[in-house]
């Protein structure tokens, strides 16, 4: 059992490979990736000369150094937006690896053949989820070693283990939430009578999980309006803050719940989070933060492996396949 699955799994990876389909939309990312993690580099290192031509200019003047506070510098800030290429572009290109991988065997007629042959349903939908998960978790791993490569060439030292500990651990979250995406399009693609339904179906429950619910959410949250937020601008003390807080308990409820009704704003808070993008959670020990954060990392696995656990058990109706023109 576990030999057939696992050859349809590699069979799958092959054809991938060969049709360079994966390759191209890899090196997509990673270049989108980069090019966004230059212009950090560039951003934080014009404000570290500044501080050095800063310190320099009061050495010169025979000034004290407590004068100016000497910056903290976080490099694993600066994957913010590869986190959000991850989320947009990344799911975009786990969509459509789903949907080849199941239009690749109806198209050339393959699949009826496979369901005659003494193979059980779910171990031919285990096969293309488990290819899946091995090719989404390949290219992340390229993506994020690229990364990592490229932060160290660019501060001049390489990261520490707990550094790459959080780049493990959101590496491994990334892939859970991009083989959850990629299974969407897969199932779609291949319930459906014609595979471009499914994958337009597809599309559309992309478009309202992972950018219309976080969206709706972060525009109804006034905080996000107003650089620092509504109560900081207006030096609303704490107290007052908590009064009218209560006053728009349910609103705030609301705003919520469609916000975290999307897989993709859990990912984003618990890579936002381990890696220290968020301001709140920079610099903060690695085992308060997973702690915290268990919830979203919950929320990752559950989606994930239910969606495979639905797929898996839904059975492939043979009379409804049709070749894909």
């Amino acid at each position: 059992m576990p030999n057939a699955i696992l050859t349809i799994a590699r069979k799958d990876a092959k054809v991938a490979l060969r049709d360079r389909f994966l390759f191209i939309a890899t090196l997509a990312l990673l270049i989108a990736a980069l090019i966004s993690l230059g212009t950090g580099i560039v951003a934080l290192r014009t404000d570290v000369a500044t501080y050095a031509a800063a310190k320099a200019q009061l050495l010169a003047l025979g000034k004290d150094l407590g004068a100016i506070a000497a910056p903290e510098f976080y490099p694993l800030k600066l994957l913010r937006g590869t986190i959000e290429q991850i989320e947009i572009m990344g799911a975009v290109i786990a969509l459509v690896a789903g949907y080849r991988a199941a239009v690749e065997e109806r198209g050339r007629q393959t699949l009826t053949l496979i369901l005659t042959r003494p193979l059980a349903n779910w171990q031919f939908i285990a096969a293309k989820l488990v290819g899946g998960a091995g090719l989404v978790s390949v290219a992340l791993a390229v993506v994020f070693a690229a990364s990592t490569a490229a932060l160290a060439a660019g501060f001049g030292v390489g990261l520490g283990p707990d550094d790459v500990m959080r780049l493990a651990l959101i590496w491994g979250a990334s892939s859970l939430y991009l083989t959850g995406i990629f299974a969407v399009g897969f199932a779609l693609s291949l319930w459906l009578k014609s595979p471009a339904t499914g994958l337009i179906s597809a599309f559309a429950l992309w478009l309202l999980v992972v950018l219309v619910a976080p969206q709706v959410g972060d525009t109804l949250d006034p905080d996000n309006q107003v650089a620092g937020g509504v109560f900081a601008q207006l030096a609303v003390p704490k107290t007052e803050q908590n009064r009218i807080k209560q006053g728009f308990a349910a609103y705030e409820t609301l705003r919520n719940g469609i916000e975290i009704s999307s897989p993709t704003k859990h990912y984003e808070r618990l890579a936002f989070a381990v890696l220290g993008i968020k301001d709140s959670y920079t610099g903060k020990p690695l085992g308060p933060i997973l702690v915290e954060k268990r919830g979203d990392a919950l929320f990752l696995i559950f989606f994930t492996l239910g969606l495979g656990g639905l797929v898996l058990a839904r059975p492939i109706r043979a009379d409804r396949l049709s070749k894909e023109s």
